[in-house]
């Protein structure tokens, strides 16, 4: 199996790349014993990589710890293409290093045992959700006069004559309180 990242190659023996699709649902039972559950969405897929370095390929754990830390323009992490045959099955193109990346010494071989974890990126549910049209919300208005906030003051231009001299004569002797 192989897992290349931008074309660069993830090298390490015994490659394994899992797969994991998170699906969020809310329970709606309550306090019944009802089975019902409402639909959150698609989570980004998560590929989990775990590979052995032996320690005379040293070299092998640095570039990944490159990889790992490489930043895009603002900071941000930097995306990556994914070519893998797992990635692929998933519909997984572009990942971003998330979680942890560990590297512990194996207990009998002179090697690394290292795992880390790509977290897509742009997915094709995100995708479909930045396409699909907002939900307009439609202002609600009940009758009558609103309790919370005085009411406005009216504009000269709705004013006649005798009030817009009322109003400067108002606005002269003091503000309103």
């Amino acid at each position: 199996m192989t897992l290349l990242l931008d074309g660069q190659k993830v090298n390490g023996k015994s490659l394994k790349v899992t797969a994991n699709l998170r699906i969020e649902s809310g329970d709606l039972s309550g306090q019944t014993s009802s089975t019902e559950s409402a639909h959150k969405g698609f989570k980004p897929k998560a590929l989990t990589v775990s590979l052995l370095i032996p320690y005379r390929d040293h070299l092998h754990l640095v570039d990944i710890m490159r990889l790992a830390e490489a930043t895009a323009a603002g900071g941000q992490l930097k995306t990556y293409r994914v070519v893998n045959d797992t990635a692929q099955a998933f519909g997984v193109r572009q990942v971003i290093f998330s979680d942890t990346l560990t590297a512990r010494e194996d207990d009998s071989l002179s090697a690394w045992r290292v795992q880390f974890t790509l977290t897509e990126k742009l997915s094709n549910p995100e995708r479909v959700e930045t396409r699909r049209p907002d939900n307009t919300v439609q202002q609600q208005a009940g009758t009558g006069d609103s309790v919370a906030a005085p009411p406005a003051e009216p504009d000269a231009s709705e004013l006649n004559s005798f009030e817009r001299i009322l109003k400067r004569v108002d606005d002269y002797v003091g503000p309103a309180q």
